[in-house]
């Protein structure tokens, strides 16, 4: 049966000499595998670059339950990428969050919510003029939430070290090799309660958003497995 949906291009893979297979997280279905046929060819309608990474497409699917590849009918880019290409602290950023999505997601079925929130941070990721030096974080904090183990803010002046086990902040910071120290929860649970879009206000050095990123990465590790990253480093760097 053929469907409309949007699309979020996560991953492809050379098929043959003119096809791919593009891994792509879709509004209507969930994460699907597609066999793209001819892209590559001199002759293509489309090129290759139609299907790269993070691409946001509209697209018309030929969809069946259980087979493991689906067909694209028609496609086209919804959104037009106008700094992320030629910024190299946006490109990193997306780098590591298109990382992130691909590793985390796992799941064929629809998030529409979670879809819209992806959707929504390429989008901003690109419009907004200077890249925010703590929007991975933010979006890290946001992505949780949609994964089911969002962090939970009861920070208070009692319960001040965030625990990743259990996802809370508790009153000790001396008992468990998973809780964060007392400086660093309350820059977590500053940035716990700072919209994705917000303006930066937050004060944080590049030694505390480097570990704050090595916490959530961290935090993610305990909830979701075999879940590594290689790009962390380079954003750090670039960031410094």
């Amino acid at each position: 049966m053929d469907h409309k949906t949007r699309g979020i291009v996560l991953h492809t893979i050379k098929y043959s000499e003119t096809s791919v297979i593009a891994k792509i997280y879709t509004e209507k279905f969930g994460l699907l595998s597609f066999l793209v046929k001819g892209i590559r060819s001199a002759k293509a309608k489309s090129k290759a670059s139609s299907m790269q990474p993070l691409t946001l497409l509209d697209m018309e699917i030929s969809y069946r339950e259980n087979r493991s590849l689906q067909y694209i009918k028609e496609y086209r880019r919804d959104f037009n990428y106008t700094s992320i290409p030629f910024d190299t602290l946006k490109s990193t950023a997306a780098m590591l969050l298109q990382e992130v999505i691909t590793k985390a997601i796992r799941e064929h079925e629809a998030n529409s919510e979670m879809f819209e929130f992806i959707y929504d941070s390429f989008c901003m990721l690109d419009t907004e003029e200077k890249l925010n030096p703590d929007f991975h974080l933010l979006f890290l904090l946001h992505f949780a939430k949609y994964l089911g183990f969002g962090l939970h803010d009861n920070y208070s002046a009692v319960d001040c070290y965030f625990e990743m086990e259990e996802g809370v902040f508790v009153d000790t910071g001396a008992y468990k090799s998973t809780v964060i120290n007392k400086r660093e929860s309350g820059l977590l649970h500053q940035l716990l309660i700072t919209p994705l879009y917000s303006i930066p206000t937050i004060k944080i050095t590049r030694s505390e958003r480097k570990n704050l990123l090595q916490y959530l990465i961290k935090y993610y590790q305990l909830h979701l497995e075999n879940f590594n990253l290689k790009s962390p480093d380079i954003l750090e760097e670039l960031l410094g």
